[in-house]
């Protein structure tokens, strides 16, 4: 039996008498089975993803994992975890489901979503561990984790009406935000998110733009010339 301690978490795996790989983790006490070692983590994401029709309204395009499943999927695709705890009876998180399902904001997300193991805990699948309450039981609630399940406290809400409430978030925009930050962390580059058409101009606007600057400008200079030639006079 052969044993890994990640930050105060033992993790035992071993080869059982039937040649079956086994993980256990100590303060998530369930346990992993896969047929061989070769195909783990394929199996382990497959057997993951949770199966809700709604996926709590965050959207079925991000490849959601249980939270039971998360950490030991995190180890063997060394990636953070991003853990969203939301109510379904709760208006704050219905507005910020809302909020999401922009074009724009959908595509970010689902584009950074890939660099996390992707976690949506709803009602009674929240975390019980204080650990994952930080400054409260407020929702809805995003957390960023390591890979052994430890919260990564330094990535929260920026903005300062919510420093009694740091890890609430009300927008796509701070939530996109912490993720990148996540990823510079672990220097992890960053992927160029593309603007929308409403955060990107017309040709035809900017020309016209361009045109009424210059039509100002020689207006001014017309002013300066004529009023020159007059006091010569």
């Amino acid at each position: 039996m052969a044993e890994e301690r990640g930050r105060g978490k033992l993790i035992e795996n071993w080869v059982d008498s039937n040649g079956t790989f086994r993980i256990l983790h100590e303060r998530r006490p369930f346990l992993l089975t896969t047929t061989t070692t070769l195909p783990i983590s394929l199996s382990v994401y497959s057997n993951s993803l949770t199966h809700s029709s709604d996926f709590g309204g965050f959207g079925e395009d991000i490849d959601w994992v249980k939270w039971e499943d998360a950490v030991e999927l995190a180890m063997e695709v060394n990636k953070p975890i991003f853990l969203l705890v939301h109510k379904s009876w709760c208006h704050a998180c219905k507005a910020l489901k809302k909020t999401f399902q922009q074009s724009n904001a959908r595509k970010a997300f689902k584009k950074l979503s890939e660099y996390f193991v992707m976690v949506n805990t709803e009602d009674d699948d929240e975390p019980y561990e204080e650990e994952y309450r930080p400054d409260g039981k407020y929702i809805p609630r995003v957390l960023f984790l390591d890979k052994n399940g430890d919260l990564l406290p330094q990535f929260k809400n920026k903005k300062a009406e919510y420093k009694n409430y740091a890890y609430y978030y009300s927008s796509p925009a701070d939530v996109l935000n912490s993720m990148k930050d996540v990823l510079r962390h672990y220097n992890i580059d960053v992927p160029e998110m593309k603007r929308g058409p409403k955060l990107e101009p017309n040709k035809s606007t900017a020309d016209e733009n361009e045109k009424s600057s210059e039509e100002k400008v020689t207006k001014e200079k017309t002013t300066k010339s004529e009023k020159s030639s007059k006091s010569e006079l």
